[in-house]
């Protein structure tokens, strides 16, 4: 049998996974926008194509569902 901390542990990490990997799908553009400054101080955003934004939003999903897997899958396995 595991030590608890060493189960919350188990239990944490993937939840924050998947807490992070939502979050990248549901705010692709403002999780992958740049602000840029110039020599003259103006500031221009830089903004993601539609292409990344696909991507991240399938990445996400596909992470998250991997971090849940992961939760259920060790506290079925760990004691």
């Amino acid at each position: 049998m595991l030590p608890a901390p060493l189960r919350l542990f188990f239990v944490v990490v993937p939840l924050l996974v998947a807490a992070g990997a939502l979050a990248m799908a549901a705010f692709p553009r403002r999780m992958t926008s740049w602000q840029t400054r110039s020599s003259d101080g103006s500031t221009r955003t830089i903004e993601p194509s539609e292409t990344r934004i696909l991507m991240m939003r399938v990445t996400g999903v596909v992470v998250a569902g991997l971090a849940l897997l992961t939760l259920f899958a060790s506290s079925a396995i760990l004691p």
